[in-house]
């Protein structure tokens, strides 16, 4: 009864309404209006002991829905350039949910779930850059949840492989799986259609994304998939890192097959800070090591396979899928001349840091030196590939067999700071329409600047809203499936342009790399 009076008062007058309840069977939750919609921050969807696999809730406590909180974490890109993070608590299994503040139509709204990135490590779903007001305006649902960081998502140890098979280094992973069934379940008292989920991420929740694609739990809890900037390949062996988990609880004081120990520590020790500028630097000078890092997805009865082969072989079949990267994710072009390697010898160094070997390094190197003669200048692009970009499209060519599959390339540079090139994170801006928020504020300052963030946001938000309604990205010019050979080109215009695959990521494929 709550909830529908909520509806009609709406549909009577929005302008005079402060906030909003929703009742379900887990109880009440308050949101506010902002703007033109509505939202809810800090709603548990589960609850978890430290390295323990979530539990669904069974009720809330009173007068959930207004604060947005941040799961424990290291900084990352956010905080390196000076976006806020919500206040940080271990328990942190909730979700944020931007409402259109017009009645539901008939079904409910289709639902957009919302990944984070921060390279499994850091973010939270209710960063401001992330606030899902203006997707919402266009009649869809948005929900952001957060999901266990670093070694308190992802630590893999024998005696928590020993304790729970299943859980053992993919805490954050089943996290993401119970907001998944919490969508399912109660989404539909938001005036959410729960038979109609779009599952989309950036970065490390681009990754997140695809690896959900290959998790046979998450069959039938999302029906659409958006893969920004994040490839399939970044899983690990469980196996293969035991011995960095061991070495990491060594390093807390705690023998390895000792969890009570590791579960006794306070934060600061799990999760130390380290100096900003000393992260930041090595981040962007060797982005391609996050490959070798231990705190991502892992094998396991859980996810019994690599995502690139259950791509391969269909077992995300009839998901239609948009995949993409950013031109110049890690590339930087006027940045370089600080961030890249002096000389060719000592990029193979960092290559061979990155977990590839030296036959491998060198073909590559040459590769890219044929390219283009600067070692800087080459790195900046074969860390792109490498890294983000080709991995997306890869993602995108494995799945066009068995469901549309869309890809784009975001080529927009933002205007009078052009040398910083169409950078990793850059599309979110546009996308959520938070050209005001840290740390993309200074990138929109000019009046020139904002009406191009505008117009692309538009576009973007309109071919991604149309895909979670229709299981196709509507919009002008139409984009066209992969499998007719052509990319949207997301820029100031948008436009279309010939599947680059082969160019830029010929080499890679050649070497087994992706």
């Amino acid at each position: 009864m709550v909830r529908k009076l909520g509806w009609v008062l709406f549909l009577a007058g929005l302008a005079l309404a402060q906030s909003f309840w929703v009742e379900t069977p887990l109880g009440r939750a308050e949101g506010r209006v902002e703007g033109g919609a509505i939202a809810f921050y800090g709603l548990p969807y589960a609850e978890a002991g430290r390295f323990q696999a979530p539990k669904p809730l069974k009720a809330w406590p009173e007068g959930v829905g207004r604060e947005a909180v941040a799961c424990p974490q290291v900084p990352g890109i956010t905080e390196w350039f000076g976006g806020p993070i919500p206040p940080q608590r271990e328990d942190c299994l909730v979700l944020n949910v931007y409402l259109p503040a017009q009645a539901p139509p008939p079904g409910g709204f289709p639902v957009m779930v919302y990944i984070h990135g921060g390279g499994f490590t850091s973010g939270a779903g209710a960063e401001p850059i992330y606030r899902g007001h203006r997707l919402a305006e266009a009649g869809v649902i948005v929900v952001a949840p957060n999901y266990r960081l670093g070694p308190l998502g992802f630590l893999a140890l024998p005696a928590l492989a020993e304790e729970d098979p299943r859980a053992a280094g993919n805490y954050g992973l089943l996290d993401v799986l119970e907001a998944l069934r919490f969508v399912r379940d109660y989404i539909r008292y938001f005036g959410g259609d729960p038979k109609n989920i779009t599952l989309f991420g950036e970065s490390a929740g681009g990754m997140m994304v695809c690896t959900l694609l290959a998790t046979p739990e998450a069959q039938g809890l999302f029906q659409k998939a958006i893969v920004q900037s994040g490839g399939c390949g970044y899983v690990r062996p469980l196996e293969e890192d035991y011995a960095q988990g061991e070495a990491w609880a060594k390093e807390r004081g705690c023998d390895p097959k000792d969890l009570a120990c590791l579960r006794a520590l306070p934060l600061e020790r799990l999760l130390p800070k380290e100096p900003t500028l000393e992260a930041m630097d090595r981040f962007l000078s060797r982005p391609s090591v996050f490959r070798v890092g231990p705190f991502k997805p892992h094998l396991s009865p859980l996810l019994p396979q690599d995502p690139r082969e259950a791509l391969r072989e269909g077992k995300a079949a009839g998901i239609p899928l948009i995949a993409g990267a950013n031109a110049e994710e890690v590339t930087f072009p006027a940045l370089q001349a600080l961030l890249g390697p002096s000389d060719w010898e000592e990029a193979e160094r960092r290559l061979l840091e990155s977990g590839l070997s030296q036959k491998e390094a060198q073909a590559l190197l040459a590769h890219y030196q044929r390219r283009n003669p600067d070692p800087k200048r080459a790195w900046g692009e074969l860390q792109t590939d490498l890294t983000l970009l080709c991995p997306s499209l890869k993602a995108a060519r494995l799945h066009a067999p068995h469901a549309p599959t869309y890809a784009y390339l975001f080529t927009y540079r933002p205007k009078g700071l052009e040398g910083l090139g169409a950078f990793h994170g850059l599309e979110l801006a546009p996308l959520f329409g938070n050209l005001q928020e840290r740390p993309f504020l200074p990138l929109f300052l000019s009046q020139e600047a904002k009406e191009e963030g505008e117009y692309l946001g538009k576009k973007m938000r309109r071919y991604w809203t149309g895909f979670a309604k229709e299981g196709k990205p509507t919009g002008w010019p139409r984009w066209p499936l992969l499998v007719e050979g052509y990319l949207l080109r997301l820029d100031v215009p948008v436009g279309l342009l010939p599947d680059p695959y082969g160019e830029r990521c010929g080499a890679l494929e050649a070497l087994g790399l992706l």
